[in-house]
């Protein structure tokens, strides 16, 4: 196996009251399988206040966080359908833009913040849904990336693909094209195990997709969230909903050998972060927040033991 590192996105699995999260994260920190965390945006990073918050509670040797524009993306677009990096309509095309250099913004102030930039990677998205066009999003990626980054690197998330006669839960572009476009940039894709699965219906497509962005050469992350066909309490079926894993939600099709498999296809030299996200319980102390992303965790290593 390659070693990359290993990212929570915590923000999934956090506890309601502010003071358990503070405790949520110092207990992460003390694991040492973890590198760092997924960090969404807008979310704590967005307002100076919070954003000092969290400066101060993200473990110190955390320096390989992601940050992930999705919960922003995807509120801009339930207001405004044209929003999107990939916007054949240029009014949402150039809103997307602004809300990258939003984001740009809030990772140098967090690096002002914590005396470094511990933001290794930005995953952007080719919205919007159903309308996503590969020239609009090439556009945006080359305004994008002649901005300072600060050493942060951009990536495509790959999330459910728009299909005809399926109500969608993204529905951006294919990700064959994503790495198309990826490959001329020359940066990175992501692939969420629940947002591949939730495109086909189908538990063996994520790894289909981590194999296809390893032989094109751009699989940078694999993230592992859950999903499956019927409704649980994370939500109705084949919600992109951050399921756990089999063993701690039976809706969930994604269970150990699935995840050792994938994560097996994803060892080529490129991959910079492997990573879980999920969603707990409300009322789930947090040894077993951590438990859920650590069975994940886990059971990735089960290749490298037979």
């Amino acid at each position: 196996m390659t070693t990359p590192h290993y990212v929570v996105g915590a923000y999934a699995s956090l506890p309601d009251d502010r003071g358990a999260q503070g405790e949520y994260y110092a207990l992460l920190g003390t694991q040492p399988w973890i590198d760092g965390a997924e960090l969404p945006f807008p979310g704590d990073l967005a307002a100076p206040g919070a954003r000092a918050w969290l400066a101060r509670r993200l473990p110190a040797h955390w320096h390989h966080n992601t940050m992930t524009l999705i919960p922003g993306t995807m509120q801009h677009v339930g207001r405004t359908p044209g929003f999107g990096l990939a916007s054949p309509q240029e009014e949402g095309r150039l809103a997307a833009v602004r809300f990258a250099k939003d984001a740009r913004d809030a990772i140098a102030a967090l690096a002002d913040a914590r005396g470094a930039n511990d933001i290794a990677y930005l995953e952007i998205h080719t919205a919007p849904t159903a309308l996503a066009d590969v020239d609009a999003m090439r556009r945006s990626l080359a305004g994008l990336l002649g901005w300072d980054w600060l050493g942060t690197r951009l990536v495509i998330e790959h999330c459910d693909r728009h299909i005809d006669g399926q109500t969608p839960e993204k529905g951006f572009l294919p990700i064959e094209e994503e790495i198309a476009i990826a490959q001329d940039a020359g940066i990175g894709i992501t692939v969420n195990w629940g947002r591949s699965c939730v495109e086909g219906r189908d538990a063996a497509l994520p790894e289909t997709h981590v194999r296809a962005a390893a032989d094109a050469g751009v699989l940078t992350g694999l993230m592992f969230s859950g999903a499956g066909p019927a409704a649980s309490r994370y939500g109705y079926p084949w919600i992109d909903g951050h399921l756990p894993m089999a063993s701690d939600e039976p809706v969930s099709w994604m269970d150990a050998a699935r995840i050792a498999d994938c994560t097996a296809a994803a060892d080529v030299p490129t991959l910079a972060y492997l990573g879980a996200k999920v969603c707990v319980p409300p009322d789930a102390d947090l040894d077993t927040r951590v438990a859920h992303l650590a069975h994940i965790h886990d059971a990735g290593l089960l290749k490298e033991a037979v």
